[in-house]
């Protein structure tokens, strides 16, 4: 009777035992869960906030350049307000950074195609010079206008709709101007360093009547745009356009030195004033940082949203 006894309560703390462990781990898991659950919905909280913090700083870039719509002297120059680097924002839990940039301070890809679908030859030759100088080969150029122009036939190191439905998955050549700057990851050659290497002197935008404004302009698009002129011809203005900015095509000659029949020629290309821009809001709050860049036009004093680029996570600090 005793060993029975005994071996009952042995059965009965195993039991135990067994119970106190499987307890032990079902709270530990409830537990673990509960603090992946707090996690999650306090990271999509803050994401949210950031979100809206940087519609906010979009919002407040919007004004700062409708306003200076409505004072502007005619130009458009990187001394202006909407030029200066802001610093960053506090607002609520959250900070915000705002630049703006000028887009038409770049070369858009979108002036390759004339209105009737063909290439402009005349903006190639500047696009091709643009690329050298960022170190991207000019026969990129060939896929590109593929891609801008209405026909199917490929230039000489081009690629059409045939090329694009041998890939995996095959799709189809747009045939048509760019959309947004993202597209050029589907052209045959662009891969993500060429990208990298134009992203700073090329864009895309809803014209293909642009001009490139020579008061905000890189060197690298002035040196495209006026291969004749010396380096140090550049350097000299670049030092003194945001003192003294190009007022007209007859205050450029000038400045650079061009032969009045070369001013005239590419008159056509260039401005002093600026219609599109580039706002960049990068939003804090803490643990979460997103970023949104939205394109916006400016006619006069109006102002409007083209093209959103969505808030998306910078980093997630934990």
């Amino acid at each position: 009777m005793k060993i029975a006894d005994d071996r009952q309560r042995g059965v009965a703390l195993v039991t135990t035992l067994l119970a106190v462990t499987l307890l032990t781990i079902a709270v530990v898991e409830f537990a673990y869960s509960s603090q992946v659950d707090y996690h999650l919905a306090h990271n999509a909280l803050k994401t949210l906030q950031a979100t809206y913090l940087a519609r906010s700083g979009v919002n407040l870039a919007m004004l700062v350049l409708k306003r200076d719509g409505q004072t502007s002297s005619g130009i458009d120059t990187l001394s202006e307000e909407w030029a200066r680097p802001l610093p960053p924002l506090p607002a609520g839990q959250g900070v915000v950074v705002v630049r703006v940039s000028d887009e038409q301070g770049k070369l858009n890809l979108n002036v390759l195609r004339n209105t009737s679908g063909t290439v402009n030859s005349a903006w190639r030759e500047v696009a091709e010079r643009v690329f050298a100088l960022r170190g991207v080969d000019p026969g990129l150029l060939d896929p590109l206008v593929d891609w801008l122009d209405t026909d199917d036939f490929p230039e000489p190191r081009g690629a059409e709709r045939g090329h694009y439905l041998t890939l995996t998955p095959p799709y189809t050549s747009s045939n048509s101007p760019l959309l947004t700057l993202g597209e050029l990851g589907r052209i045959e050659g662009f891969t993500v360093t060429i990208r990298s290497r134009l992203n700073e002197v090329v864009t895309v935008l809803p014209s293909n009547s642009t001009q490139i404004n020579v008061n905000t302009a890189p060197i690298e698009i002035l040196a495209a745009l006026f291969p004749a002129v010396e380096r140090k011809t550049f350097d000299l203005f670049l030092a003194s356009r945001g003192e003294s900015p190009i007022h007209g095509v007859n205050d450029l000659r000038d400045r650079l030195g061009l032969d009045p029949r070369a001013a005239t020629e590419v008159s056509r290309f260039v401005s002093v004033r600026s219609e599109f821009f580039a706002v960049t809001a990068l939003a804090t709050v803490e643990p979460v940082s997103q970023i949104l860049t939205v394109i916006v036009q400016r006619r006069g004093t109006l102002l409007a949203p083209i093209s959103w680029h969505p808030a998306t996570p910078v980093a997630v600090k934990e």
